[in-house]
C-alpha cells in the first residue's frame, strides 16, 4: 500500500498517458470503420503531405538564394509563410485540428505540469505545425548550404521561432473555444469576422481611391510591423551574417518575449481546465411563449410534406440558425463572391476574371457555395448529439429522418443560389436564361449525390460535433471520399461542358445534367429503405459516436 501513494514522476506520467493513448488507437482497429478511418487519414494525409513537401522545397531554395545573393531583408518572407500556416490553418479549417478534448485528461492524477507538456506535445502533432515544422527544415537547409558559418545561430533562432508558433497557435485555439462556449460571445465573434471581411475590402477600396493619403500612415506603421514574429526572425538570421547593421541578440530576445507571453496566456487558460473549468450556456428556466401556427416552419412545411418529414425539417432549420459558427460557414461563399465582384469590378482595376468572362460569375459562385456546404451533408448527424437515441425510439421511420435533413440542406443550396444570382446580377449582369437552367440542373446534379452518398457516409462513419468547437475532425474515410467526390463532379462537368462546347449547343448542359440527376433520384428513393436498415444495424457505431 505504501507504493500507491508515492507520486508519479513527470517522465512517468507522461509514459502512462501515451501508453493509454497508443492502447485506445490499437483497440480502436480491431472494428472495420476504425481500420478504413486510420486509412483515409493516411491517404488524405499523403496528398497532403505532397502539398507541404513541394512547398518546402520551395522555401528552401528561396532562402538559399535570398541569403547567397545578399537580399537579407527580404529573409522575413519565409518565415512569414510558416507563421501564416501554422496559425491561420488550424483556425480556418477545423477538420485540420486536433480531435482530443483535454479536459479528458484531469480524471485521472496528473500533475498540471504534465497536463501542460501534454498539451504542447498534442498541438505539436496538428497537421499544420507538422507541415510548418518541415518547412522550417527546409529553410534551415537553404540558408545552411549558403553560409554553414551562420548555422548554429539559424538553428537557434528557428527553434525559439518555432516554440513561438507552437504556444501561439495552442493558446489561440483555447481561447478561441472559450469565447465560442456560449452562444452570445459566438455571435459576436460572427459579427467581428464579417466586419473584418468589410473593413478588408473598404481599406482595399480606400487604398485604390486614396493611395497617396493612405500611404503615410502605411509608413507610420511600419516600424510596427518590423517588430512582428516573422520579421525578428528574419533579422536575427541577417543579423549574424558580417556586414548587416542588425545583431542576432536583440531580435532573438524578442522572439523569446513573444514565446514567454504566449506561453503564459496557454498556462491560464490551461490552469482553469485543471481547475475544473466547466463552461456551459444552460439558462434559467423560463416561460416561453408557445409560437402561433402561422409562424411555424411545421405548418408552412406540413402543407406539402409529410408530417414526420416536416417536423425533422423543421428541427433542422432550426439548429442552423442557433449554428452561428455553421451559419457563417454557410453563408460565406456568398460573401466573398460578392467581395471578389466588387473589388474586380472597378474602375480603376485591371479586368477581373468575372469582368472578363461573366458567363463564369454565377456558374462559378454556385460551384464554390456546392463546395462548402456539401461538407456538412457528408456528417448529416454531426450536431445531434445524444439526441439521436430519440430518432430510434420515437415512431418514424429513419427514412423520414433522412429526408428531412436532406430537404434543409437543399432549401440552404436553393437559397445560397439565389443569393448567388442576385449579387452577380448587381455588380455584372444577369447572367443569360441557358446559363441559369444549366447551372441549376448541375446543382441538382451535385445535391443529389451528396445526399446519396452522404447518407450512406453519415451512418457508416459519424463523428460527433458540437455547436462552437474548432477542435473537430470528420471520419478520415469521409475526408477521403469527399476528396474522391469532388474529383467525380469536377471530370464529369467538366466532360458534359466538352460535349456542349464540342457541339455548340450550350443547352446540352442543361439536358445532361436533369438527365442525370432523374437516374440518381431514382436510385436515391431506392435506397432510403436500405439506408433504413442500415441504420438500424449501425445502432451502436451511431451512439458510440454521436452519444458520448
Amino acid at each position: 500500500m505504501a507504493d500507491v501513494a508515492v507520486a508519479a514522476g513527470i517522465g512517468e506520467q507522461v509514459a502512462i498517458v501515451a501508453a493509454l493513448r497508443w492502447r485506445i488507437f490499437r483497440n480502436s482497429l480491431r472494428t472495420t470503420t476504425g481500420r478504413l478511418d486510420v486509412l483515409g487519414v493516411v491517404l488524405v494525409g499523403m496528398f497532403t503531405g505532397l502539398f507541404s513537401v513541394g512547398a518546402g522545397l520551395g522555401l528552401g531554395i528561396a532562402s538559399y538564394f535570398l541569403l547567397a545573393k545578399g537580399r537579407l531583408a527580404l529573409l522575413a518572407l519565409p518565415f512569414w509563410a510558416v507563421f501564416s500556416l501554422w496559425q491561420f490553418m488550424p483556425v480556418m479549417l477545423a477538420a485540420a485540428t486536433a480531435s482530443f478534448d483535454f479536459r479528458n485528461l484531469l480524471r485521472f492524477p496528473l500533475r498540471f505540469s504534465v497536463f501542460f507538456l501534454l498539451s504542447l506535445a498534442y498541438g505539436l502533432f496538428d497537421l499544420a505545425a507538422v507541415a510548418s515544422l518541415f518547412w522550417l527544415v527546409c529553410i534551415a537547409t537553404g540558408l545552411a548550404l549558403a553560409r554553414p558559418d551562420l548555422l548554429p545561430g539559424t538553428l537557434l533562432t528557428l527553434a525559439i521561432f518555432a516554440a513561438m508558433n507552437l504556444l501561439l497557435s495552442r493558446a489561440v485555439l483555447s481561447w478561441v473555444e472559450r469565447l465560442l462556449a456560449r452562444r452570445r460571445t459566438r455571435e459576436a465573434m460572427l459579427a467581428i469576422f464579417l466586419l473584418l471581411l468589410l473593413g478588408f475590402q473598404l481599406a482595399t477600396a480606400l487604398g485604390e481611391r486614396w493611395h497617396q493619403r493612405v500611404q503615410p500612415y502605411v509608413v507610420a506603421a511600419l516600424p510596427v510591423i518590423r517588430l512582428l514574429p516573422p520579421n525578428l526572425a528574419g533579422k536575427a538570421v541577417a543579423g549574424a551574417a558580417p556586414g548587416y547593421a542588425s545583431t542576432t541578440a536583440v531580435p532573438a530576445a524578442l522572439l523569446l518575449g513573444y514565446a514567454f507571453a504566449f506561453g503564459l496566456l496557454l498556462e491560464r487558460r490551461l490552469r482553469a481546465q485543471y481547475r475544473g473549468e466547466e463552461l456551459s450556456e444552460t439558462q434559467a428556466v423560463r416561460a416561453v411563449p408557445a409560437p402561433t401556427s402561422s409562424a411555424s416552419l411545421l405548418s408552412l412545411a406540413s402543407s406539402f410534406l409529410p408530417a414526420p418529414v416536416a417536423a425533422v425539417f423543421e428541427k433542422e432549420c432550426r439548429y442552423l440558425l442557433r449554428n452561428s459558427v455553421m451559419l457563417l460557414n454557410s453563408f460565406l461563399p456568398v460573401l466573398l463572391v460578392a467581395f471578389f465582384g466588387l473589388a474586380w469590378s472597378g474602375p480603376r482595376q485591371r479586368p477581373g476574371l468575372f469582368t472578363r468572362f461573366p458567363a463564369l460569375a454565377f456558374p462559378g459562385g454556385v460551384a464554390y457555395v456546392a463546395l462548402i456546404v456539401g461538407q456538412f451533408v457528408l456528417n448529416i448527424f454531426a450536431y445531434d448529439g445524444r439526441g439521436l437515441q430519440l430518432w430510434f425510439v420515437a415512431p418514424i421511420r429513419f427514412r423520414d429522418v433522412l429526408v428531412g435533413k436532406n430537404l434543409m440542406f437543399g432549401l440552404l443550396l436553393a437559397v445560397e443560389a439565389g443569393l448567388v444570382w442576385l449579387a452577380v446580377s448587381l455588380l455584372f449582369r444577369p447572367p443569360e436564361a441557358v446559363i441559369v437552367v444549366a447551372t441549376l440542373a448541375g446543382l441538382l446534379f451535385v445535391m443529389l449525390l451528396h445526399f446519396l452518398v452522404g447518407n450512406w457516409l453519415s451512418l457508416k462513419f459519424p463523428r460527433r460535433f458540437e455547436f462552437g468547437k474548432y477542435r473537430r475532425r470528420p471520419s478520415g474515410m469521409t475526408m477521403l471520399i469527399a476528396f474522391a467526390l469532388q474529383f467525380v463532379m469536377i471530370a464529369t462537368a467538366a466532360a458534359v461542358t466538352l460535349l456542349a462546347r464540342w457541339t455548340g449547343r450550350i443547352w446540352l448542359i442543361a439536358v445532361v445534367f436533369f438527365c442525370l440527376s432523374g437516374i440518381l433520384l431514382g436510385v436515391y428513393r431506392a435506397t432510403l429503405d436500405r439506408f433504413t436498415r442500415l441504420a438500424e444495424s449501425q445502432r451502436e457505431v451511431l451512439t458510440t459516436q454521436l452519444c458520448r
